[in-house]
């Protein structure tokens, strides 16, 4: 059978609108003893046709084979069209629902491993918008989501100017709609969010937590746009399972479509994206100045902009170059630099801070380091858990699954005591507070303790 063949007879065995949707650029690549290799028309598409429809794939290849066989997904990107263009010599002007950032394009977003799952899906939906809806981006805060979500707005008013697409926060949402309850023109605001725009940009969804009626105007406002197959696009600082006190119903909205993880850059992505910050700006910034930046500068990128103007203008008004004593000098002195201590060189700070909640967490429980780790389920030892959970969450750089691998339990257990401890808090848990206060007290005494030595 050759490859072709191969294809068709997959072809037979799956929906149309599967196929439509995400199989369209498939192709078979190989067949080569028990195995077969299927090429698909980049890493978002590849990455979801594996997880989603791998099993089904390998199980409609072993029936047209007569044998079991195993699937190997590649990347096979789509070569771009040479063909002059045929359109009308003036294009449209797009039509502007909300102020977009200019400078965040996909052009200016620097990819790495860290974000390309996210990069490529953003740029998947603003090539075919509504066709893999929702894409739910989330990551920490100041590595790149908020720059996709421009870039996606940016790209679809040059290439597609009839659409209309609109940015907004979800502190905006909430608040445009508490402005139209109160001048009692809530028609006008439902009818301009889901009547008048083809796609919607959401940032920031987890101000909506514990907002619980704007959190009931947006699930209306998804479904309008959904069933009517306008693409939506939200961010977030953490997953949805992550989002406390949401509405079960907007989760599970969010869960249907696409989820793409941004995680911190490395320092090689960092020492790239420090560089193309400095032409934007734009300041001279050599190699060994933008490596030395992305290896002392936090992975928050803001920040790392900020450290980069900082030292233009220190450099403007001193009259000196940016050359690496310098800016070890500028660092130093406005301490733009990571907050981690160093000792023989090693990065110790986040090991000290994690450490010193353990500790004071312990010491609030009076327990030892052992029955915490235990299996023990005796009510202080889970209390003692759930608090230590929240507090690695709040006042340490560890995502959900760094703290899960931490304290030795499993992903959703450990999101599962973030969230009661929040939800506690969010009706007023004055226990819970205070044993928070006192943990806090003990964690800047043991800071303290440290500085001292």
């Amino acid at each position: 059978m050759t490859t072709n063949e191969l294809l068709e007879q997959i072809k037979l065995r799956i929906s149309k609108e599967t196929w439509n949707n995400w199989l369209s650029t498939a192709k078979v690549l190989e067949i080569e003893g028990d195995s077969v290799k299927v090429g698909l028309g980049n890493i978002f598409i590849k990455e979801t046709v594996e997880k989603r429809f791998g099993s089904v794939i390998a199980d409609a290849v072993t029936d047209a084979l007569g044998k079991k066989v195993s699937i190997v997904f590649s990347e096979i990107p789509i070569q771009e069209s040479t063909s002059t263009y045929s359109g009308p010599i003036i294009k449209n002007r797009p039509l502007k629902l909300s102020e977009v950032n200019t400078e965040f394009t996909f052009e200016s977003f620097i990819v790495g491993i860290n974000n390309k799952i996210a990069y490529q899906s953003s740029l998947e939906v603003s090539r075919n918008p509504g066709k893999y809806n929702p894409l739910f981006i989330y990551g920490d805060v100041g590595i790149g989501k908020t720059h996709l979500l421009h870039a996606i707005a940016n790209y679809v008013m040059e290439h597609s100017p009839d659409l209309r697409i609109m940015y907004m926060t979800a502190e905006d949402f909430m608040n445009e709609m508490m402005k139209a309850i109160r001048n009692q023109s809530m028609d006008d605001f439902r009818e301009r969010l889901r009547k008048t725009i083809d796609i919607l940009l959401l940032d920031d969804i987890q101000f909506l937590i514990g907002k619980n009626t704007a959190q009931t105007e947006l699930f209306h406002t998804f479904n309008s746009l959904f069933n009517a197959g306008k693409q939506v696009v939200i961010c977030s600082d953490r997953t949805p399972e992550e989002l406390s006190t949401f509405n079960s119903r907007l989760i599970s909205r969010f869960e249907m479509g696409f989820l793409a993880c941004i995680e911190h850059p490395d320092t090689d992505t960092r020492f790239l994206i420090a560089k193309k910050m400095a032409n934007l700006i734009p300041v001279e910034l050599s190699d060994e100045v933008a490596m030395y930046i992305a290896q002392n500068v936090d992975s928050n990128l803001r920040k790392l902009r900020g450290t980069i103007m900082n030292l233009m203008l220190h450099s403007k008004m001193s009259g000196k170059n940016l050359d690496l004593n310098e800016t070890k000098k500028i660092l130093k002195l406005y301490k733009l630099g990571n907050d981690s201590k160093k000792i023989d060189g090693i990065e110790i700070d986040k090991n000290i801070k994690v450490n010193n909640i353990i500790s004071a967490v312990l010491s609030e429980f009076k327990l030892e380091k052992q029955e915490l780790y235990s299996n023990s389920r005796k009510k202080s030892v889970a209390q003692a858990r759930q608090l230590l959970a929240y507090m690695l969450k709040v006042y340490t750089k560890l995502n959900v699954n760094e703290i899960s691998k931490e304290l030795k339990r499993n992903h959703s257990t450990i999101s599962q005591s973030i969230k009661k401890v929040e939800q506690s808090l969010l009706v007023g848990n004055n226990i819970l507070k205070s044993q928070l206060d006192e943990i806090k007290t003990k964690i800047e005494e043991e800071d303290l303790d440290f500085n001292v030595v």
